[in-house]
């Protein structure tokens, strides 16, 4: 059992999500993390935070706070924003 237990965790990543008011936010915990598939990239947490395609090319992403491309593969632990242009931040 112990075993099942370490390759569960080795198969996903947990990120920490801010993200603008206007996303669906049914995919982060209370604690605001986002379990995703090892091998994810910032362009699944926004399809899971219901972000339309044309518009996360307009959005500032970032992970760790480094403005960063879509197809950024994320670690676990990693900081994840998404901000709208004229929320601010």
């Amino acid at each position: 059992m112990q075993d099942q237990d370490m390759q569960d965790r080795e198969t996903v990543v947990n990120v920490k999500v801010y993200a603008s008011g206007f996303c669906n936010y049914e995919h982060i915990d209370p604690e605001g993390f986002m379990t995703l598939p090892e091998g994810a990239c910032l362009n699944d947490v926004c399809k899971r935070l219901g972000i339309p395609f044309l518009l996360r090319k307009v959005l500032f992403t970032s992970v760790n706070y480094e403005h960063v491309k879509l197809n950024t593969r994320l670690r676990d632990g990693d900081v994840v924003s998404v901000i709208a242009p004229r929320a601010g931040g």
